[in-house]
């Protein structure tokens, strides 16, 4: 239950990134030394991370926000029930392949928000000299030893890399992999496997070279603020108010800056103390499009929150989703509080209202529901 019209302010340390933490977990499992991982969100999918951990046979403990793990004796059939129920359990595939010589698994859950195939991950993994079939709703994988290969993947895969540069650090040899995603949680994955030992160069650009190590060692990592999280909050700016972000890279929210900016908000940054501060009074000028891409374009994870700014500019924009298909599971639910918005296969046309009302809503995906949050910040409770 929101209640609208109310401005925000004050200071919020941005939490641990999910999408930066749950590779990290998945590689703290290629040594058997102890690997701590430092500011980790509490979420759900870390959880079922641990789950899915610890019924491998890995010890994976969770204190506050430090998560502890120590791969110990690991099976190579990871927990189906957690498999199931979030994303990220994909990246098991390149972890059980260098750790236990093979893999079993379920197809991996998460948002139904377009087409999500794990044909780069498979394809990848199989130039490593895996042999990697799909049978009965499952995924199976083996191999005497990975080896280094090439392999240029047809669209920059955030997941499908991550799982690749896993199975690769500790592969026979050199690894060259190119057209390659180049967000922030890559380099902090790299940056990690790093200080495990691991040979790695070219993380944040298209070309990745990964010499092979046959053994990794422990280490301490801190997890970057999740910038996904912080871009919701500067996009939480429709109820105007002046908001300090603490915790987070501005260089890793630029896309998100700019746009903002370019409707009227106040930003100011500072990269020493990693911070940002936004501060917006009045209604928001409308911008003429919003296109989303891999980084570092504007993110699709933030075109839900985008679009319930929107909704309240002074003007017209077009929207257009290059990521995911179905990515505009917001735009009904906020029609239904009063926005005008049409969608077109991967177009939307967004027409700003001085005012939305307060409705019953339904967050259909995770960032469906933190538009919604967005949008009744601003709208009319009467």
């Amino acid at each position: 239950m929101i209640s609208g019209h109310r401005r925000l302010r004050g200071m919020i340390n941005v939490q641990g990134s999910k999408n930066s933490v749950l590779p990290v977990m998945a590689g703290a499992l290629l040594t058997e030394d102890k690997v701590i991982i430092e500011n980790c969100p509490a979420i759900t999918d870390v959880y079922h991370m641990q789950k899915v951990m610890q019924a491998a046979g890995a010890e994976c403990d969770i204190e506050n926000d430090i998560v502890t793990v120590r791969s110990g004796m690991l099976k190579s059939a990871p927990d189906e029930e957690y498999c199931a129920r979030f994303r990220a359990s994909s990246l098991f595939m390149g972890v059980f392949l260098t750790v236990c010589g093979s893999f079993v698994m379920p197809y991996p859950g998460g948002c139904n928000i377009g087409s999500r195939p794990l044909n780069y991950h498979i394809d990848g993994l199989r130039s490593l000299g895996a042999v990697v079939e799909e049978a009965g709703g499952y995924i199976i994988g083996y191999c005497r030893k990975l080896k280094g290969g090439s392999y240029e993947f047809p669209y920059p895969s955030v997941g499908a890399l991550e799982n690749i540069i896993l199975a690769a650090v500790c592969a026979e040899g050199k690894t060259c992999l190119t057209n390659c995603a180049k967000e922030p949680e890559i380099v902090d994955l790299c940056d990690c496997l790093k200080m495990m030992g691991a040979d790695i160069d070219g993380a944040g650009t298209g070309t990745i070279i990964i010499n092979g190590k046959a053994t990794l060692h422990g280490c301490r990592y801190r997890v970057p603020g999740d910038r996904i999280a912080a871009g919701t909050y500067m996009a939480g700016a429709i109820a105007g108010g002046n908001i300090c972000l603490r915790g987070i890279e501005p260089e890793r929210l630029t896309a998100v800056s700019d746009i903002l900016q370019k409707m009227g908000c106040h930003l100011f940054t500072d990269k020493k103390s990693n911070e940002i501060i936004v501060m917006a009074d009045g209604r928001r000028r409308a911008v003429t499009s919003v296109v989303t891409g891999p980084y570092p374009e504007f993110p699709t994870d933030m075109q839900a929150q985008i679009m319930s700014v929107l909704a309240y500019s002074g003007g017209c924009c077009d929207i257009y989703d290059n990521v995911f298909e179905n990515r505009y599971n917001a735009a009904g639910e906020l029609v239904r509080m009063g926005a005008v918005i049409s969608v077109s296969g991967g177009h939307a046309r967004v027409c700003g209202r001085p005012a939305l009302k307060g409705a019953r809503v339904c967050a259909t995906d995770l960032r469906c529901g933190a538009a919604l949050v967005i949008a009744a910040l601003g709208a009319d409770c009467t």
